[in-house]
């Protein structure tokens, strides 16, 4: 019987979260208020990609501390390499919010959710002080499952808003099937120990938890406005 791959292993420890992620979402999608949690949507996305480079960078650091283990180079590879392509995502957020009507401060003064702050804090900690293959979970959970191109255009269908809002979720719905192939590439190549393998899947786990709690919070927060929460 064939083995499964590193990737398909870490899929399937993590299957039921990343169901009720999904589910999530499609709470959001098909809430009845949709087009008024399309800002909180963004809003929410901005805050994950103000961490994703300062992560990244925190990642090669680690890495180099590491010299002798097998892992620290590629890692270190891949996240130069990922890092010039998600450098500036934040502030095309930033824009886009800006075509809603939001100011730069109107964002940034914003103090972001207790539950980002979670998933991402939950990362910072283990990739620094367990290994930062940890952070392996994480970027394989939120670039693995992008939402197809034709899906964000009926949202922007859907929402009646300036397609221009969207400029970045559509674009990353584009480019994240090549990172995410990337990702599932790297993560299959690494000679990844059992240790290796359980902190990825509890990395990505957390992902999955804290993703789902993040859009629920913003189909809770109908008709709440972004500026009202500054």
């Amino acid at each position: 019987m064939t083995q499964p791959t590193h990737f398909e292993r870490i899929e399937k420890s993590v299957h039921f979260m990343r169901l009720k992620a999904f589910n999530a979402f499609n709470e959001f999608r098909n809430h009845s208020e949709f087009p008024s949690l399309i800002s909180e949507y963004i809003y929410m996305n901005q805050s994950v990609a103000r961490a994703t480079v300062p992560m990244m960078e925190e990642v090669v650091r680690c890495s180099e501390q590491l010299p002798n283990d097998p892992i620290s180079a590629p890692l270190i590879k891949y996240m130069k390499q990922h890092i010039a392509e998600e450098t500036d995502h934040d502030e095309w957020y930033i824009d886009d919010l800006a075509v809603l009507g939001f100011s730069r401060n109107d964002i940034v003064n914003r103090i972001p959710s207790p539950h980002t702050a979670a998933m991402i804090g939950s990362v910072y900690y283990w990739l620094k002080h367990y290994h930062p293959v940890a952070f392996l979970g994480y970027m394989g959970s939120v670039e693995t499952y992008p939402s197809s191109e034709q899906f964000v255009k009926d949202m922007i269908k859907d929402s009646n808003l300036p397609a221009k809002a969207f400029d970045t979720i559509l674009m990353h719905s584009r480019i994240d099937i090549a990172h995410g192939q990337d990702i599932k590439n790297l993560i299959n190549n690494l000679p990844l120990t059992e240790q290796h393998l359980r902190i990825i899947e509890m990395t990505a786990f957390q992902t999955f938890r804290y993703s789902a709690l993040m859009v629920d919070d913003i189909c809770k927060s109908a008709p709440t406005k972004l500026a009202n929460a500054v």
